[in-house]
């Protein structure tokens, strides 16, 4: 979408650094990992058109819920719910998930779904399981993502480019997370490395602070990638020439 581009993306920015967008005192209220700037941010990203929104690592809904209110947005957020920072022991027990975490998303969208300034009630849908085991093929390709997986390592920024980056559109804008972490900073620069046979890197927009968790910013600090997908040349294969015998 040419109009997400970075000029977009930094008037965006500019914006939700001054806590400004259409998000409601609702959305702003939200319990969340995230802060006020980010979800102004990612409404103001979704602003620009009609956008197909990705976000992988939901968690009660705050930012998917930011990135379609009032806009022309379509979201589909992914999360297998095992993981939850915020619980005294992290990770679900084997073979359960964090059960009030999947309930609050659910209430929090269905509250989204009757306000009074939604633009499209259903617009957000919900897939449960591993980023890494989606089926992307039966989705529309996006234009935004909001990368906010926990906890993160090198073979998730591996996996990002390997499953999710293909499911994008050929210029897209992808949200990273735990920026403000020297160590995540290093891990996605060296996937970006290691996959740049795969995109260019058109502009990078980097708000990060001192701490990990910093409401009054962007929270764990995130990293603005606008990529261009390389288009892989198809091998035509060579036709082969079967003499013809003449007759005699």
């Amino acid at each position: 979408m040419s109009k997400l581009n970075h000029a977009w993306v930094m008037a965006a920015l500019d914006q939700s650094d001054n806590e400004r967008s259409k998000i409601t005192e609702r959305e702003r209220e939200l319990y969340g990992a995230s802060s006020i700037r980010q979800r102004c941010f990612i409404n103001n990203l979704c602003a620009a058109g009609k956008i197909n929104y990705l976000e992988v690592g939901v968690s009660r809904g705050a930012t998917i819920i930011s990135a379609v209110m009032g806009n022309d947005c379509k979201a589909v957020g992914i999360d297998h719910f095992k993981y939850d920072d915020r619980d005294p022991n992290k990770w679900a027990p084997e073979g359960h998930i964090h059960y009030n975490v999947e309930s609050q998303l659910k209430a929090n969208i269905e509250r989204y779904d009757s306000h009074p300034e939604t633009k499209i009630p259903g617009a957000i849908s919900i897939e449960q399981g591993s980023f890494e085991n989606v089926d992307f093929k039966k989705m529309p390709k996006f234009d935004v993502c909001h990368f906010d997986v926990s906890p993160v390592n090198q073979k998730v920024y591996d996996d990002f480019f390997d499953n999710v980056l293909p499911a994008m559109t050929q210029e897209c804008v992808v949200v990273f997370t735990s920026q403000s972490n020297a160590q995540h900073a290093e891990e996605l620069n060296k996937s970006i490395i290691r996959h740049q046979d795969k995109f260019t890197i058109q502009y990078s927009e980097i708000r990060v602070s001192g701490g990990l968790s910093d409401a009054t910013k962007y929270y764990s600090g995130i990293r603005v990638i606008g990529f261009k997908k390389k288009t892989i040349p198809v091998k035509v294969a060579s036709k082969t020439t079967v003499p013809v015998k003449k007759s005699v």
